[in-house]
């Protein structure tokens, strides 16, 4: 982790997650057996105490410039907890609104109720008989996971696509 100055009192914070495991064997693994081993779906949590984080989505005017230099190479931040703090931030490997909330829509808690219910479920759909019995070994949460989307009735399953809310304009955006 390190922070560049990027303005008065500004600061850019930069993270990087490496997965420098050997994996023993490599060679002789599936792409299964190395995905499990990987850090695909890394989620970092970063709190500021006396200081603020800024939205890359949405920045104040005043910070549109320096949040337009940001990078993002697998991980998209997104500003987390009560709307309009801005102490805690996520960094997810999907891109997410800024306060992030858990969909009517989902039909449970499949992953985090967000579009990722609707992929994750459109997998366990496809998946082989033999992949959803070494699901259902994996552990209870896999075991749930299979079993809700099994059960799901074709209205629920629709309702997963998603649902407008509302729009609203972000600052400065042009028509």
């Amino acid at each position: 982790m390190a922070a560049e100055r990027a303005g008065d009192g500004l600061f850019r914070v930069a993270v990087r997650i490496l997965n420098l495991t050997p994996l023993e064997d490599a060679c002789n693994r599936s792409r299964d057996e190395a995905l499990m081993r990987s850090l695909i779906s890394t989620h970092t949590i970063l709190v500021v105490r006396q200081g603020e984080f800024v939205s890359l989505l949405d920045p104040p005017e005043e910070f549109r410039e320096a949040a337009a230099g940001c990078r993002n190479i697998g991980a998209w931040p997104a500003l987390v907890g009560e709307e309009g703090e801005r102490d805690c931030l996520l960094a997810a490997p999907i891109i997410l609104y800024d306060y992030p909330q858990v969909a009517p829509e989902s039909a449970g808690d499949f992953y985090d109720g967000t579009e990722i219910d609707e992929l994750l479920t459109l997998r366990v759909m496809t998946m082989t008989d033999q992949e959803k019995q070494e699901m259902r070994l994996v552990d209870e949460r896999a075991r749930q996971i299979l079993e809700r989307t099994e059960t799901l009735s074709p209205e629920r399953l629709m309702k997963l696509h998603g649902a407008v809310r509302g729009l609203r304009r972000l600052g400065g955006a042009k028509r």
